[in-house]
């Protein structure tokens, strides 16, 4: 399943400086018995123009507040909204850093009572003046008041660039205390500020502190272990001041804890230093560039996760010692990445929006970044905001527009459920993986690496170099579109050197690998263009490069040229785009678009290799097409034949039949041939298949007449059909099934409507009634065959068993005895009397036995009534069961044993 196109939230207005004007968007929270929730809803604020709050459920733009034109923000906006019981109204709150035209913290202040439809709006202002350091980080946490009728249950934590961090009142009049910590101001001078993160305390016992209690206690200082009066952890991430590069060692992370109470002044009381972390930094990332980096904190287990345009990098800081413990990265570099679920990331560059296994290395959905809002204009890259897990929505900016991706089926579960989705399965992973992508048979490169070479079995430098020339001079056929060429450098590297020229028989191995190669060159795929523009939804088209006659055969006999093999090598070839599924009879289409005399499409569907009903049925509704365009008087030919009427099928129709396609879709069970014909044949299509297997029958040699002589002369290829009566009346029985009762019963003509516009439709009609009729003639007249062939077999029944006796009980004993019984069956000529022909039947007279006549020529020509053959050879000598002594029979025991085998309707010939 691939990623489907995103969806547009909302269409944000442009920053009024274009050029240095930006948008930044932060989160929205809820705030009941000072628990804080994330809701489904973004605050946006745009530089000059105003701050938003837009619903991502429900797609819309819940409110705005305008800001003066040369308003800059310098960190992300953050909004709360809660229910005042009390006061019986909702209360929202969005606040907003701005650096121009002074520093300032700014709060819009919406309250919409139940019994008013319209909300006061209000702001205030809080203007910084111990410090010109930008804001880089703005959160909320959650304190307890005395009356929440007069006072707001959290306060306002700002973080500036240079570390001081500052704690005003939700409504900005009062700073409670603005400090810069000792531990902070140990390392300003070398580091700035980048991005903070508040989580509450009770998630961090979860996950951050899991291992470390005693940062737990150091938290909680001389507090009550209450919920109400728990701090919140403020992580603090700083980078090297002044460097573009650095790398991840680089990196400090502090970790405070700041006190709901606001009412302590020394250092350790308001801000509380809990531990300084050193991030780990793997060997083979290098430098970072500072401007392409974002960090995100998941609280569910305690991992900070780093994105850049390198990849992504999943750090664990509840360890005791930091560990990167997972990280992704491509030779292409990200514009945006983003933890979706514990194991899997999406990422966008430009060429490509994918969703990403990081433990398999593998891609679980794609869609190429020019199908993500092509048709809207939007330009620039694809930056990745946030992740709501519970709806499965990854919300990300293009441009100006802000589009959400739905990875609902990214889960293994389908509907609700409490337990946490399983992804990252290793049966997902499998055929998706990127260390064996498009590279994989690409192997030109700057030397031998036989390790990654497993799945072509080459071992040493010179199969590795061998294989090396093969792709060379197949990439250079495929690019000069030379058949020739592409052969001889098969022939020069799957033929034995004893046997030049001579590709392997099927019995003998050919790698798997290395044929899905070729068929990767042979084949190539492109998206389908709907009114010009290829979208995400579009499907992808099969086309042939080009065709090897010779590679092509020896593919067709060992069985590896198929629709399945085709696909396979192509979504290897495409990776890491994953590719857009095939539409049904595309493989079939692409031979035919090939070749228009489908000799290629016959002699890929007769090789050994397997199809599906679908690919057959898309097979067969084009053979029919072609019948029908070739002769239009397909229905008429097939009721004179049923009619007795001298008519035989043209040179063109036959040619046209698409034979085998039928005996291949005969091998599947019948119950989803019929599903294939019903969903890709239409009713005409489907009559059509009805006619030609009626004619296939009646001119068969399946119902040659008995009792009088054949209405019209039989030619050869009409007795020798190469469609068997079992393959004929199984696809019958489908292609009726397949119309339907309703399809049948669509064929009543009305005749109360006679205008000109349906005059054709009740002419069609009244011809498919005509079909039902002479159908139902035919049943009946097979009904009643088959009433007389049991009645004849009942009379030939004592026949039949003997015969099958004979052969059954001579065949045990070797082809000899086989043959001298047919011999000995076979009537000698000088007896026969004369030919007889009665009721149509011929038959062969003999004359009674004369005398002379011994008794092997007898019994050639008289068959005993018994069940059972006679025999009446007994032997002259018995074991004695006692003794097991051999004794002599007497001659009055053999001819009283001779006499019990004798049958009880059976004729016997005494010789005296």
């Amino acid at each position: 399943m691939d990623l489907q196109s995103p969806s547009v939230l909302a269409q944000l207005p442009r920053p009024l400086h274009a050029s240095t004007g930006k948008t930044r968007i932060g989160d929205v929270y809820s705030l009941a018995d000072a628990k804080k929730r994330k809701r489904y809803e973004v605050a946006v604020a745009v530089d000059g123009e105003a701050v938003n709050i837009y619903n991502v459920q429900t797609p819309k733009l819940v409110t705005s507040y305008a800001v003066p034109p040369q308003s800059t923000f310098s960190c992300r906006p953050c909004s709360v909204r809660r229910k005042i019981t009390k006061k019986a109204l909702v209360k929202r709150q969005t606040y907003a850093a701005s650096t121009k035209p002074e520093h300032q913290i700014k709060c819009f202040v919406e309250e919409i009572s139940n019994g008013s439809s319209a909300p006061a709006i209000s702001s205030s202002t809080a203007t910084i003046t111990d410090s010109r350091s930008p804001a880089a980080f703005m959160g909320i946490v959650p304190t307890v008041p005395d009356n929440e009728d007069e006072n707001d249950p959290f306060d306002v934590i700002a973080v500036h660039e240079d570390g001081r961090v500052r704690r005003l009142s939700a409504d900005l009049k009062t700073q409670r205390w603005s400090i810069q910590h000792s531990e902070i101001s140990k390392v300003s001078s070398k580091y700035t500020v980048k991005n903070c993160f508040l989580v509450d305390l009770e998630d961090a016992r979860r996950a951050l502190f899991k291992r470390r209690q005693d940062l737990v206690a150091l938290a909680l200082g001389d507090h009550m272990i209450d919920g109400t009066t728990e701090p919140s952890i403020l992580l603090v991430i700083s980078h090297p001041k002044g460097a573009d590069t650095f790398g991840l060692e680089d990196v400090n992370v502090q970790i405070f804890s700041v006190p709901a109470t606001f009412s302590a002044k020394e250092e350790s009381q308001r801000l509380r230093h809990l531990q300084t972390i050193q991030v780990p930094g793997p060997s083979d990332i290098g430098k970072i560039n500072s401007s392409q980096l974002h960090w995100n904190f998941h609280a569910g287990s305690g991992s900070l996760q780093l994105s850049s345009n390198k990849g992504f990098f999943n750090i664990d800081l509840s360890q005791y010692a930091p560990s990167v413990t997972s990280k992704f990265t491509l030779d292409e570099e990200f514009s945006s990445v983003m933890r979706v679920s514990p194991q899997c990331i999406i990422g966008a560059n430009e060429s490509l929006v994918a969703v990403y296994d990081t433990q398999y290395q593998s891609v679980q959905r794609s869609l190429a970044a020019g199908d993500v809002l092509s048709g809207t204009g939007s330009k620039g890259p694809v930056r990745f905001i946030n992740y709501f897990a519970k709806l499965g929505i990854a919300v990300a900016l293009k441009g100006h527009t802000l589009i959400a991706f739905d990875l609902t089926s990214l889960h293994s579960h389908s509907g609700p459920s409490l337990k946490r989705s399983r992804d990252g399965l290793l049966i997902d992973a499998i055929g998706r993986g990127i260390g064996a992508s498009a590279t994989q048979w690409d192997l030109a490169s700057k030397k031998h690496r036989s390790e990654n070479m497993t799945s072509l079995h080459l071992s040493t430098p010179e199969q590795v170099e061998k294989w090396n020339n093969l792709t060379k001079s197949i990439n250079v056929a495929t690019e000069s579109k030379d058949g020739d060429l592409f052969d001889k450098a098969v022939q020069s590297y799957f033929c034995p050197s004893e046997k030049p020229q001579t590709l392997p028989a099927p019995g003998q191995y050919v790698n798997p690998e290395s044929t899905l190669f070729l068929l990767s060159k042979i084949f190539a795929v492109e998206d389908l263009e709907l009114n010009g523009d290829i979208t995400a939804s579009s499907s992808s088209q099969l086309r042939v490069v080009l065709w090897p006659q010779v590679t092509c055969a020896w593919l067709v006999t060992l069985g590896h040229l198929s629709a399945d093999n085709v696909e396979i090598a192509l979504r290897r070839a495409s990776k890491p785009r994953v590719l857009q599924p095939l539409p049904t009879g595309s493989f079939v289409q692409a031979l035919i678009d090939s070749d228009s005399s489908m000799e290629r499409v016959n002699h890929v569907i007769g090789g050994p290799s397997t199809f599906s009903t679908n690919e057959l049925a898309y097979s067969l509704k084009h053979f029919l097409n072609q019948a029908r365009n070739c002769s239009a008087a397909l229905e008429d030919t097939a009721r004179a034949i049923t009619n007795g009427d001298a008519v035989t099928p043209t040179e063109e129709l036959t040619r046209h039949l698409g034979d085998e396609t039928a005996t291949k879709i005969h091998l599947h069970p019948l119950s989803s041939v019929t599903k294939s014909l019903r969903s890709n044949l239409s009713r005409p299509e489907l009559i059509s298949m009805i006619h030609h297997l009626r004619l296939s029958l009646a001119t068969g040699g399946y119902m040659s007449r008995f009792t009088e002589n054949p209405p019209t002369p039989i030619t050869l290829d009409q007795i020798t059909p190469s469609l068997s009566l079992q393959t004929i009346s199984d696809l019958l029985t489908c292609s009726v099934d397949a119309v339907g009762p309703s399809g049948w019963i669509s064929a009543l003509p009305n005749v109360h409507d006679l205008d000109e516009e349906t005059a054709s439709n009740i002419a069609a009609a009244t011809r498919e009634m005509e079909l039902i009729s002479d159908m139902r003639s035919e049943i009946s007249a097979t009904l009643g065959g088959v009433e007389e062939a049991t009645y004849l077999k009942g009379i030939l029944r004592e026949y039949l068993r003997f015969a099958d006796q004979v052969v059954v009980s001579n065949t045990s004993g070797g082809k000899a005895n086989a043959t001298k019984v047919v011999e000995e069956s076979t009537p000698k000529p000088s007896h026969l009397i004369r030919h007889e022909k009665i009721n149509g039947a011929d038959l062969l007279v003999y004359a009674p036995p004369e005398e002379g006549d011994d008794e092997g020529d007898a019994s050639g020509k008289m068959l005993p009534l018994s069940m059972k053959p006679v025999s009446n050879d007994v032997s002259r000598t018995k074991v004695k069961k006692s003794t097991g002594e051999i004794k002599a029979r007497s001659n009055r025991e053999i001819s009283y044993l001779r006499r019990k085998k004798a049958g009880k309707y059976s004729f016997e010939k005494l010789l005296i």
